[in-house]
């Protein structure tokens, strides 16, 4: 296995593995290490990207008030300066599956295959007002925000106090929040045509599971993956689990099957 970091366009990456390509997209943290603990298991097949969105972790903030569709063209644009113009599978999760949902939309000769984790098509009331609360809190109390966000994305008997390696500036955290919630995929997954994978989680907190199975429903090529259990973070609190879902859909799609005669 071969791994590298690099920046490109002041955009911190990792690439993990050999095979084909596979871009791995975070959700509202927009850290690269949030994949960690699959990336071993899916670099063994695939050569795995992942990178800091902007404003998190070793990439700077820009300043920007960013949109999805923003954050796609950034993710476009850092596989193009990696992968150059050969296709490949994106898995977002979170709001890394939002953005996933736009690049697979918007170019769909490019995406072989999408995986979409812990994700959903639009905002319900539920999710309004979770992200309201979450808003009103980092700007009258933020120091409480990330406790709130640990205590709502992690299983009770996973609970952790949070990293502070891995908390965001308030400015990017208000305004990734603002991009998510204005996430409309009821416009995009019409144009997906890709084969797809919803994977959601029975206890997930922050995006339920009738969401997952919304998103679902309205893709064109979709297969849905429900864990019993892992919470929102179920990347991480459930990662073997995880990464055998994941390898037994996209193996067969990148690694297909040679016919002899």
């Amino acid at each position: 296995m071969t791994a590298g970091d690099g920046m490109a366009d002041d955009i911190a990456y990792r690439v993990h593995g050999a095979g084909p390509n596979l871009l791995l997209v975070s959700g509202l943290n927009g850290q690269g290490r949030f994949w960690d603990a699959v990336t071993p298991s899916l670099a063994e097949r695939f050569r795995v990207l992942t990178y800091d969105q902007r404003g998190c972790g070793a990439t700077p903030d820009d300043g920007a008030d960013w949109s999805i569709g923003s954050l796609a063209t950034d993710a476009l644009a850092l596989a193009d300066a990696m992968f150059g113009a050969a296709p490949f599978a994106v898995i977002g999760h979170s709001t890394g599956g939002a953005i996933a949902q736009h690049m697979a939309a918007t170019h769909p000769d490019r995406i072989r295959a999408v995986g979409l984790s812990g994700t959903w098509m639009q905002a319900d009331a539920y999710m309004h007002a979770l992200f309201g609360l979450r808003q009103a809190l980092l700007a009258r109390a933020p120091d409480l925000d990330p406790l709130l966000s640990n205590i709502l994305r992690l299983p009770p008997e996973a609970f952790r106090p949070p990293d502070p390696h891995v908390a965001l500036d308030r400015s990017v955290t208000t305004r990734r929040i603002d991009a998510l919630i204005a996430h409309r995929g009821d416009r995009l997954v019409g144009r997906i045509t890709a084969p797809a994978l919803v994977i959601g989680a029975q206890d997930d907190r922050i995006v339920p599971p009738h969401l997952s199975v919304a998103l679902h429903k309205a893709l064109a090529r979709s297969t849905l993956c429900m864990l019993d259990e892992g919470g929102h973070f179920f990347v991480q609190t459930q990662p073997q689990v995880f990464a055998g879902h994941v390898l037994k859909w996209l193996t067969p799609l990148l690694h297909p099957p040679h016919i002899n005669g």
